[in-house]
């Protein structure tokens, strides 16, 4: 893409170089940490450097970022604008293999690429800070952060049914999970997430690849989130963040309150004795209840369910089981009197679903199958016995792996029941309003045909409805989540190797022992390994990092364990504690763990003793936490660290949606966790978040299919940085994205060459002062366009700066050189480079070096680039002058309209409104002989005279 405009000569490259080496030679960009007045952390989301270089969707992430940044350092503030690489994961990896490079080789050549470009694009970045993931100083830290958790009993091995990536060979989160519908909110009008995240149950694809994730039962490591639900879900409540990750948090956490009832199974050889105790018990209906033969017979076999909707209990007429469930597997032991027949039937059943990939399962347009198990459990409200079958549509992962069907009031129920004809039962009331067509009946309503409770209010009556359960001891109110605990554990090379050790001595000699006496946990304190116990030992804190060895064949093996399983060099190892041979972890961190306090990391970079500064180093709460002893810091380093605390936590972070359940859901369990272990203290890591938008290309998303995708390098060679930053930052509301449209960017260049030939015309030819108008333009200007991007309205504060150029151009000669420098000023945080040139051809260094050079109040303003156009504070403007200056007034005279006033703002007071209405023809004749009782004044707006018609 050439520039069509050429009769203009602007070497952009030059002007880019130029800048940019003076802005790095000068540190102009980087704030004194240990110092700073008024610091202000602006911090963008870093990019995974896994392909060929940023694209324009991420420049147009990045340009928002630091356009905001600009912004505040022009409101007085130090601000802080670091970037760096997640480049550790199967991101970077993948594409390792795609071209046949190794992913450690490949990450120096990314590295240079990107930040190369973000240079190229003029972002404000502190380079002399970065952090790169996947570099031993960096993950060393991750390593800590794992061990720490491991020691505050937040990290557990164990043994669970997870999802499994055929084609990238390995575990995924939960939040990795997803399908490709798209939703929308309607209270939102925008999308709530890019796409449903399903979690761990059936039907999900990969997020990387879109391949069909599966099933496996396998050992690993996951972190204990869930132990934080409910403060990540109070949390949300105290920061300021984009509404629809918010919602989606909400969603994601999913807060469920409802009740735990308890069905008992008839049918058991272990109950056949109670068996008849159990269907008396069935004759009594409410309050005499035989609860001694009723906890006889459900401390055998009994099937508890958590529901949302207790109040549809009464029309619960079948159970549905997980293949999973227990039940389930005593059925298939002959545990239960089943016809033989009936045991083959579901004994085929089980072994045909457990051969089905996940995708699919659980989709909502996927017919329901299933089979009956032969047994009955008798319903507690109704005391009759219902059928109990087993089927795939129903998760051991969520709830307790066991559904009360009703199908009346359930869409799924209600079509199982209608596939295997079995009884529907109504016991909520439609609204007369509703269609009679509706044949189940989900919602909420009044409560028929269920004993006590008939006549009731199903939402408005729920917490008296989990009283009654209570009372009756029929079941208990119970507080359940969708979040699961976060898989850590990854079968892939490239990453932060897990930090433990496995040591069979150790459980010989120390914890076989203590076993007798104390409780030692599998997962937590040991594991097994080829069948022998092993103890679990973290990598001490001085051996830290465990470095990732270079394998020369890292490609993923497929079989749950992870390339360094291969290394022997690697695993074979001596126990810290006592010197034994000993094995280590294979797998790897995932990625998301790197980047969950990444953003702690940037504010101590040029330190190895401490990960991040805190306020806590100096005054320790417990020898566990003593950094001392654990980074073997000196005191003055501690001192010196724990200033950089004022910095967080950060004030504004940007980046995309579609990490809300992932890496910003992580981070903030990260942050809790640091924050209860004393090392922190705050509770949250982003002050302010907002989700940028997604760019599209000529009405099409991007993609390589497509050949749309946007190399911002040519279009930066063909029309300059600034140029596209001004059109990416045009394209539509911050927050939304838009279009990328080759003419667009050349309408902007125009508008870039305008502004240039304006201020090169004026600036020899500037009038003393500037006309009215051009005042109350510029005024307007600056009120508009920075209130504009204070809320992340670029585009309208761009329109507003053309609007301005428009008034200039035809006010020539009467534009004066504050005017003059203020129009600069406005367009600076846009384009940085243009700016910055025109503000030196303008020779302002003389005039403003003094007034700039504290414009901070800080004793660190460098005098040597005060003079930079990107030091100027923002413009003042006049009150004044952005109010027009006639106002209409409307004269009422008890509330009626009888004349309008156009008069100068400026005698616009209560006193001169009143006066002149008084003198007017046309109000005179109402008023004459009354008795006026009250004036009622609105400023710029009415005057309205209360009057005794008397």
């Amino acid at each position: 893409m050439k520039s069509k405009n050429p009769n203009i000569k602007f070497n952009y490259l030059e002007l880019q170089n130029k800048w940019n080496k003076f802005w790095q030679a000068q540190k102009i960009y980087h704030p004194d940490l240990d110092s700073a007045k008024n610091p202000f952390y602006n911090l963008m989301m870093f990019p995974y450097p896994s392909a060929e270089g940023l694209h324009v969707g991420n420049m147009y992430a990045f340009t928002g970022s630091d356009v905001f940044g600009r912004f505040m350092r022009m409101k007085g503030k130090d601000v802080f604008e670091p970037i760096g690489l997640d480049g550790f994961g199967i991101h970077s990896e993948n594409y390792a293999l795609k071209i046949g490079a190794h992913p450690a080789k490949q990450a120096e050549i990314s590295e240079k690429r990107f930040y190369e470009q973000l240079h190229m694009i003029g972002n404000a970045y502190d380079f002399e800070r970065t952090v790169e993931t996947y570099k031993p100083d960096y993950y060393k830290w991750t390593q800590w952060l794992f061990i720490r958790l491991f020691k505050a009993g937040l990290a557990e091995k164990k043994k669970a049914e997870v999802n499994w990536c055929p084609s990238c060979k390995t575990t995924l989160a939960d939040e990795q999970v997803i399908n490709k519908l798209k939703v929308k909110s309607e209270k939102l009008k925008v999308e709530a997430s890019p796409e449903v995240r399903l979690g761990g149950e059936r039907g999900g694809v990969c997020e990387r690849c879109e391949t069909p994730v599966e099933k496996k039962e396998l050992e690993q490591w996951f972190f204990r989130i869930t132990i934080y639900a409910d403060r990540l879900l109070k949390g949300l409540s105290r920061i300021d963040w984009s509404e629809k990750v918010v919602l989606a948090q909400k969603n994601w956490i999913g807060r469920s309150e409802g009740a735990r009832i308890r069905f008992s199974v008839l049918g058991s050889q272990l109950s056949a004795n109670s068996q008849s105790a159990s269907l008396l018990t069935g004759q009594q209906k409410t309050d005499k209840l035989n609860t001694e033969n009723r906890q006889q017979k459900t401390d055998n076999w009994s099937i508890e369910v958590f529901t949302t909707r207790p109040d549809t209990l009464f029309g619960a007429t079948f159970m549905v089981l997980s293949l999973k469930h227990g039940i389930v597997a005593s059925l298939l032991s002959s545990k239960f009197k089943v016809q033989s027949s009936k045991l083959e039937e579901v004994r085929e059943y089980v072994e045909k679903s457990k051969k089905k990939t996940g995708l699919g399962l659980d989709a909502p347009d996927k017919a329901k199958e299933g089979v009956f198990s032969g047994l009955y459990a008798i319903n507690p409200a109704t005391n009759e016995n219902i059928p109990v079958w087993i089927s795939d549509y129903v998760l051991m992962e969520y709830g307790t792996g066991a559904i009360m069907a009703v199908p009346g009031h359930d869409r799924r129920d209600f079509e199982f029941a209608k596939k295997y004809e079995l009884p529907i039962k109504y016991v909520l009331e439609k609204p007369k309003s509703a269609d009679d067509k509706i044949e189940c009946w989900d919602s909420q309503g009044k409560i028929i045909d269920s004993g006590d409770w008939t006549g009731w209010d199903s939402e408005k009556d729920f917490h008296k409805i989990l009283n009654f359960l209570e009372e009756k001891k029929i079941g208990k109110r119970e507080l359940r989540y969708h979040l699961r605990d976060w898989l850590i554990s990854r079968q892939r090379y490239w990453g932060a190797p897990i930090p433990i050790i496995y040591c069979c001595n150790c459980w010989e000699s120390k914890l076989k022992i203590k076993n007798e006496k104390l409780k030692i946990e599998y997962g937590k304190d040991y594991i097994k390994i080829d069948g022998k116990e092993h103890a679990i030992v973290p990598v001490p804190e001085k051996d830290l990092p465990v470095v990732l060895p270079f394998v020369e064949n890292f490609k993923p093996l497929g079989t749950g364990v992870a390339p360094l399983a291969q290394d022997e060099e690697f695993v074979n190892t001596k126990c810290p504690n006592c010197d034994s041979p000993a094995k280590r972890e294979t797998d790897v961190c995932d990625t998301f763990l790197d980047s969950s306090w990444y953003f702690l990391r940037y504010l101590a970079t040029d330190s190895d003793k401490v990960p991040f500064p805190s306020k806590s180093w100096e005054n320790p709460k417990s020898e566990i936490r003593n950094p001392k002893q654990i980074f073997r810091a000196s005191s003055f380093e501690l001192r010196a660290s724990a200033k950089r605390a004022v910095w967080l936590p950060v004030d504004m972070y940007i980046g995309g949606a579609e990490h809300s359940v992932l890496h910003l859901l992580y981070a903030r369990f990260i942050t809790k966790a640091l924050f209860d272990l004393n090392y922190l203290d705050f509770d949250e890591p982003f002050t302010k978040f907002r989700a940028h938008g997604l760019l599209i290309k000529d009405s099409a998303k991007m993609s390589k299919s497509r050949g749309n995708i946007v190399n911002p390098d040519e279009y930066i060679a063909s029309f300059g940085a600034d140029a596209l930053r001004c059109y990416l930052m045009f394209l539509g509301p911050y927050e939304q994205g838009g279009d990328f449209r080759d003419s667009g960017i050349e309408g902007m260049e125009r508008f870039l060459k305008r502004v240039k030939r304006l201020v090169e015309s004026q600036s020899n030819n500037v009038a003393e002062q500037s006309s009215i108008e051009v005042k109350k333009a510029v005024d307007k200007a600056v009120k508009g366009v920075g209130e504009d991007i204070e809320s992340l309205r670029y585009n309208t504060a761009i329109a507003k700066i053309m609007t301005l150029t428009n008034v200039l151009y035809e006010s020539r000669g009467k534009i004066s050189k504050d005017s003059l420098k203020t129009y600069i000023l406005l367009l600076a945080p846009f384009a940085p480079f243009m700016t910055e040139e025109l503000w030196e051809r303008l020779r302002l260094s003389k005039i403003d070096t003094d007034k700039s050079a504290d414009i901070h109040g800080s004793k660190n303003s460098r005098k040597s680039f005060a003079w930079s156009v990107h030091a100027q504070p923002w413009p003042k403007y006049d009150e004044e002058n952005i109010t027009e200056e006639i106002v209409t007034i409307a004269v009422q005279v008890n509330g009626k309209l009888r004349s309008v006033l156009s008069i100068k703002y400026q005698v616009s007071s209560r006193e001169e409104v009143e006066s002149l209405a008084r003198e007017d023809e046309r109000v005179k004749k109402y008023l004459e002989g009354k008795e006026i009782k009250k004036v009622i004044f609105v400023p710029r707006k009415i005057i309205n005279f209360v009057v005794n018609n008397d």
